[in-house]
């Protein structure tokens, strides 16, 4: 065999588990057909701190925009439940330095071969336009819609589009999501970037044809204080189907968006994709793969299936339903406020 592991995907979960390998001194090769490390963007980078520790993603200054002290969940039809913390409860992530960080120095260089697209996986051998590599097992972090997992069901998905404007820093909120009917199944969001930069995005159910880009447009519209010049633009698909049950096969290990590690509440998946890839490559590394399905089992998909769950509470009838579940949060004690909202 070439390798112990060959890594299919060199996004987060991808990286994640090649560090994993790396650190516990194992051969493995991460394959990907894009061009460069953390191209094209496909996460607004906004993350909760307390899982960002308890997970160990890397936290260094260099690849962190912006950091959330202060948040507020609205609706348009004008509710809203602001928080306001004295540590940081979440940041904003460089995408793009995000994971090139991830590739270079959270655990050393990584072994990674970019412009080689994989065409075929058979057993213990992957075949790509530039031959075919060997290994023990492999690890599967290509994302939603590769050829080697299940497409997206595209009525259990969420579209997500994000601009990053040209605008000042607010002096009142560093992360807003207004939960509208705009927006089917999920929300608009003002996330802080830069100095002088915000990212400002929507996702939500492709229904009737929209385009996200003009769902956002209208919205600014009706909310002209997000109205800025835009810089740059992100837009990705989200699987919004419940975590998947079983995420090894035989040699094979399936991580991140494949096996749906996304928190549907907010959409995000960098925590997940982390995590998952994390725990496969640790499994690897220790010759048990088992591993991995008892760490998903006990840990994993239960903090995701909590987020499943609740997206569908939330969103069952439509901003009614969010006015409803603010009312109700306005109630909580500020100390289980703290522990909800800031472990988002």
């Amino acid at each position: 065999m070439d390798y112990d592991a060959v890594i299919v995907g060199a996004g987060t979960a991808g990286l994640s588990a090649g560090s994993s390998l790396e650190r516990a001194g194992k051969s493995y090769i991460i394959l990907d057909r894009k061009e460069e490390i953390g191209l094209p963007v496909r996460s607004t980078g906004a993350v909760s701190l307390e899982w960002v520790k308890r997970i160990g993603m890397p936290t260094d200054s260099s690849i962190v925009a912006s950091e959330i002290m202060a948040m507020d969940f609205r609706t348009d039809l004008g509710r809203h439940i602001p928080l306001k913390f004295d540590r940081p409860v979440g940041l904003v992530y460089d995408f793009t330095r995000y994971e090139k960080y991830l590739s270079e120095e959270f655990a050393g260089k990584l072994n990674v071969k970019l412009r080689t697209p994989v065409k075929s996986i058979d057993g213990n051998t992957v075949t790509t336009d530039n031959g075919s590599i060997t290994a023990e097992n492999i690890i599967m972090a290509a994302g939603p819609q590769s050829a080697f997992g299940q497409k997206l069901d595209r009525s259990n998905v969420l579209v997500a589009y994000e601009e990053i404007r040209e605008l000042p820093k607010r002096d009142d909120f560093q992360m807003i999501l207004w939960f509208s009917d705009l927006a089917p199944g999920g929300y608009f969001w003002d996330f802080a970037n830069t100095d002088d930069t915000r990212k400002v995005g929507v996702c939500l159910y492709p229904v009737n044809s929209q385009q996200p880009k003009a769902v956002l447009d209208r919205f600014t519209e009706k909310f002209p204080e997000i109205k800025g010049r835009m810089l740059h633009t992100m837009a990705h698909q989200i699987p919004l189907s419940r975590p998947s049950d079983s995420v090894v096969s035989q040699n094979r290990l399936y991580t991140g968006d494949m096996v749906n590690a996304v928190l549907n509440t907010t959409a995000g998946g960098l925590q997940g994709a982390f995590w998952s890839g994390k725990a496969a490559g640790e499994a690897v590394a220790a010759g048990d793969l088992n591993k991995y399905q008892a760490t998903w089992d006990s840990e994993i998909k239960p903090w995701l299936m909590k987020h499943h769950v609740l997206h569908r509470k939330i969103h069952k009838n439509g901003a009614k339903s969010v006015n409803r579940y603010i009312t109700l949060a306005k109630l909580m004690p500020k100390s289980v406020k703290k522990q909800v909202f800031g472990g988002l």
